[in-house]
């Protein structure tokens, strides 16, 4: 593996300071991102604890520097080597070797914590850190089996009065105590002898040189944290051998790394000592480098990894989103910008749920799952009243609120950030007041492009299926990264996110629609989702040309125009049209791999889906049968088995063929025009760069052609006379308005509606 790229960027976040952060209010650390020769990304955190780390973040940003100047290197497969062949203190040997070991992962398409194992992973249960009887009775409730409880020295026996209450308040939970070595020496046996009645687990250095204690059989065991830094092995091996000793709790910023702390929990394991892996209050990447090793260790003893309280400002987002979070689809900070989520937050299994291990643990457990993402999260057993709802920012924090609530299997609804501040409201007050399905995983809202939006309801085994489909249709390479280019609150974007979840491959995510940041991110994409406007304005640079390892562009959401995708084809855009809706989490039919960027590629149904419609000469509603297809709607109106669309078209032996909305079509004078049709011959004309036609109300026609133009300064007017050889009289738009831009829903649709009222003037045509 060779290193060829590396940066870092400080950041800060704020403490609630309670538990075993008391008296803390802020964490600061430097952030790692390096990245190999293939393009794998592998990030590190170094955040060293003030007062208890043996280093400083000034001494991590001069490593850091260190191992930037020699760039660019070779590691082995051993990665955590050159981390050990460098004279660093615990903190940045912990994040230059996350660094280096979680991109090597990448590299091998692996989580960091089955590089470190080599073996089959199962989910590990975990420690809750409560204060009060209250918090402990709902964490008991919430299914969580160990909880861990700050003591001190000021008050013994008001903290014996609160361990008894927190007992009585969850029968049946392990407790663990964590007394940060401020028990006086004289008083330790004492005390200990005194919890001696109580379900607890150890406490934890109960005192200063907790070790000595163990040469004599202790009242309650003890656990060896931070002094495990300053022990010699023949002093370990001593502890080791001690009935008193409970566990080795392992905190690898404070202990030097992963490996280090591995090679303690193998000591520990020999010896019937248990191995647990905590933190040191780091932020997402370090305590997810935790949750990797913790899964690597295995075992049933429950880690310290759960929710912290003092965490909460991180837990809910990223910390510094300045930092971590794209803006304008450029990188921002640590590079982090084009966001490569490789299956973020959650490792799920078959229907989207925890996992199948999960599913073995005794049912008072939670669970922790993670992946090379370098993210986590915890899940308890339990289901939310009400759906989540998320304003669907095209960020991190989005992503992390869709992947958590499916692990979570709490039904997540997700709400466009451009809607105004009333349709926000008018959908906020659907889901609340909605009665779900039992399977419901996702809420989404249809476009709203021909009228009032509808909330569509999505099982957990539809958003499977449509992942499966679309991964049989296209087929994975070790590579792809699929950019996320659309909304996130429809179902073209948040299928990406899914497909890519399900498939444990990266998302390449903007922020932004516009053509520069799309540039940037193709770049470092070999999938793609668009909209034709969008490709639309790439093909406006006439410089502009696919990457080479662009291998495909699914073109849905509209229909594209024939010019678009003769001029797409033109420049190489290794396009696939794609048939899809809401109700079906997108993809239904797409044109083949092997047709990439050929314009008369057919439409091809994907596995399982039946599609059926009317005949070339007489068009019907098309009709849906697939696994992929939305229980019901939000009022609780049916969609499946079947759905009768609202599109015209048909399926013959080459394909599917859409001709249409049926509410769009024009009847003038008894004769059906389809907007699509019009729409064509506009879009080919020199100088138009996007056409839109609808209907006008006629006391004489009933209804005549009226279209919208955006237009650049190549058009002429000279064009009506092809126009009038192009289609039959009955056909040609009566009314037209000419713009620079044609008015676009939040999609990224063309809003007809919209069009349709921008001001017009009349067509004369020559006879």
């Amino acid at each position: 593996m060779r290193i060829v790229a590396l940066a870092s960027r400080r950041a800060t976040w704020r403490l609630d300071g309670s538990g075993s952060a008391r008296g803390r209010h802020t964490r600061a650390a430097l952030l790692l991102e390096l990245r190999t020769e293939r393009g794998a990304i592998g990030l590190g955190e170094a955040a060293p604890l003030a007062g208890t780390s043996l280093d400083t973040l000034d001494d991590a940003a001069r490593a850091v520097s260190a191992l930037a100047a020699r760039l660019p290197f070779d590691c082995t497969d051993d990665a955590s080597s050159l981390a050990a062949e460098l004279p660093l203190a615990p903190a940045v040997r912990f994040a230059i070797e996350t660094a280096l070991l979680s991109a090597l992962a990448a590299e091998r398409n692996i989580s960091l914590a089955s590089l470190l194992a080599g073996r089959p992973l199962h989910g590990v249960p975990l420690a809750v850190v409560v204060d009060t009887p209250a918090e402990a009775a709902r964490a008991f409730a919430d299914g969580v089996g160990c909880l861990k409880i700050k003591v001190g020295a000021y008050d013994f026996r008001a903290d014996l009065d609160r361990l008894r209450a927190i007992a009585r308040a969850a029968p049946g939970a392990r407790l663990r105590l964590d007394a940060n070595r401020t028990w006086p020496r004289d008083v330790v046996h004492e005390w200990l002898g005194a919890l001696s009645d109580l379900p607890i687990d150890y406490v934890e250095e109960p005192c200063a040189d907790a070790h000595l204690l163990l040469a004599t059989q202790l009242a309650c065991p003890i656990a060896l944290d931070e002094s495990l830094a300053m022990l010699a092995p023949d002093v370990l091996d001593a502890a080791l051998r001690s009935r008193s000793l409970a566990a080795l709790v392992l905190k690898p910023t404070l202990l030097g790394g992963l490996h280090a702390c591995l090679e303690l929990a193998r000591r520990a394991r020999g010896a019937g000592v248990a191995a647990i892996v905590s933190h040191s209050l780091e932020g997402p990447i370090g305590t997810a480098a935790c949750a990797e090793l913790a899964l690597a260790i295995g075992g049933e003893h429950a880690a310290g990894l759960a929710p912290h309280p003092a965490l909460v400002a991180w837990a809910l987002k990223p910390p510094q989103l300045t930092t971590l979070e794209i803006r304008d689809g450029c990188s921002s900070g640590l590079g982090l910008g084009a966001l490569e989520l490789d299956a973020v937050l959650a490792t799920l299994d078959r229907p989207l749920s925890v996992t199948a291990a999960a599913r073995q643990l005794p049912e008072r457990t939670a669970i922790i799952t993670a992946t090379s993402s370098m993210a986590y999260t915890a899940v308890s057993r339990t289901v939310a009243d009400r759906p989540r709802v998320a304003i669907a920012t095209p960020s991190v924090e989005t992503v992390t609120q869709v992947y958590a609530a499916l692990d979570d299997e709490v039904p997540i609804a997700l709400l466009h950030p451009a809607l105004p501040a009333a349709e926000l409201a008018r959908q906020r007050e659907l889901v609340a007041n909605a009665r779900l399905p039992a399977d419901a995983a996702v809420v989404l809202f249809t476009s709203g492009s021909m009228g009032a939006a509808r909330g569509v309801v999505l099982s957990r085994e539809a958003l499977l299926a449509a992942a499966e489909a679309s991964a049989a249709h296209l087929g994975w390479l070790d590579d792809d990264r699929w950019l996320v280019a659309l909304s996130l609150a429809h179902a073209g974007g948040l299928a990406v996110v899914v497909r890519c979840l399900v498939a444990r491959k990266p998302i390449v995510l903007a922020a932004a629609f516009d053509r520069g940041p799309l540039v940037a991110l193709l770049e470092r994409s070999t999938l793609a989702s668009l909209v034709p406007t969008q490709l639309a304005a790439l093909l406006d640079d006439p410089a502009w040309r696919p990457p080479a390892r662009l291998r495909a562009l699914l073109l849905g959401g509209a229909a594209a125009s024939p010019a678009l995708l003769e001029a797409a084809a033109a420049r190489g855009v290794p396009f696939l049209t794609t048939y899809g809706m809401t109700e079906s989490f997108g993809q239904l039919a797409t044109a083949p791999l092997v047709h990439a960027g050929d314009p008369h590629a057919p439409l091809v149904p994907l596995a399982g889906v039946e599609l059926a419609g009317g005949t070339r000469a007489l068009p019907a509603p098309i009709r849906v049968r697939a696994p992929m297809l939305a229980t019901c709607y939000l009022d609780g109106a049916p969609i499946a088995p079947e759905l009768i669309t609202a599109d015209l078209g048909f399926v013959d032996g080459a394909g599917l063929h859409v001709l249409g909305r049926a509410d769009d079509v024009i009847v003038t004078g008894g004769e059906n025009v389809h907007p699509a049709t019009v729409e064509a011959v506009l879009d080919a004309t020199p100088g138009v760069r996007a056409a839109c036609a609808f209907g006008i109300a006629d006391e004489r026609w009933g209804q005549i052609v009226g279209a919208a133009i955006a237009v650049d300064d190549r058009f002429d007017t000279a064009a009506l006379r092809a126009w009038h050889a192009a289609l039959p009289a009955y056909a040609l738009p009566r009314e037209l308005a000419v713009v620079r831009e044609l008015p676009v829903l939040a999609s990224g649709k063309v809003d007809r509606r919209a069009a349709s009222r921008l001001p017009r003037e009349s067509v004369r045509y020559p006879r």
